[in-house]
C-alpha cells in the first residue's frame, strides 16, 4: 500500500529557538551561537546517550518515532570563533520541534509516525501516514 507523507521543513535558527525553549523541560544549557549544521549520528551514539531514556507526554500523544539515532548539532560562536558540537537524542529534537508548531499553531496532526531527517541546509520532520494501518487521511473522490 502507498504511503502519505507531509514534510515540515525548519531553517536552522526554527531549530534553535525550538531547542532553547524545550532545553530547561530537561536541564539542557545550549553553548552562546548560533547553529550552523546538523547530522544524524550512527545508533552507537545513542546507545551511550543519558537523553534515550527521557520521555515526555509529546512523544506518545503526537506518535513520534522510536529512532536509535541522535542528532549532533554544531553551534558556532560568532565572538570567540569556536565550533562546539552538542549530541541530542532524536526524540528531545523531534519534541522541540512539535512544541515549536504548536506554540506557533502551526497545524500538525496527532496521527501518523513523526521522524527527524537532516538536508543541507534544514532540519524536517516527516510525518509518514500508511494507508493500510488507518492513520490516513480520508479524501473523497469527485
Amino acid at each position: 500500500m502507498p504511503s502519505e507523507i507531509r514534510r515540515l521543513v525548519f531553517y536552522y535558527s526554527e531549530l534553535s529557538e525550538a531547542l532553547v525553549n524545550q532545553a530547561p523541560e530537561y536541564g539542557v544549557k545550549f553553548p552562546k551561537g548560533k547553529i550552523t549544521k546538523a547530522k544524524i549520528a550512527g545508533g552507537i551514539d545513542n546507545e551511550i546517550h543519558t537523553q534515550k531514556f527521557q520521555t515526555n507526554e509529546l512523544s506518545k500523544e503526537y506518535n513520534l518515532n522510536d529512532d536509535p539515532k541522535a542528532i549532533i548539532v554544531t553551534f558556532f560562536n560568532e565572538d570567540t570563533f569556536e565550533h562546539k558540537y552538542f549530541s541530542l537524542s532524536s526524540e528531545f529534537v523531534s519534541s522541540a520541534l512539535i512544541k515549536y508548531c504548536i506554540d506557533r499553531s502551526i497545524p500538525l496532526p496527532r496521527a501518523g509516525k513523526k521522524k527527524i531527517d537532516i538536508t543541507e541546509f534544514n532540519i524536517c520532520l516527516d510525518i509518514v501516514f500508511d494507508m493500510d494501518d488507518g492513520s490516513s487521511l480520508e479524501l473523497e473522490l469527485d
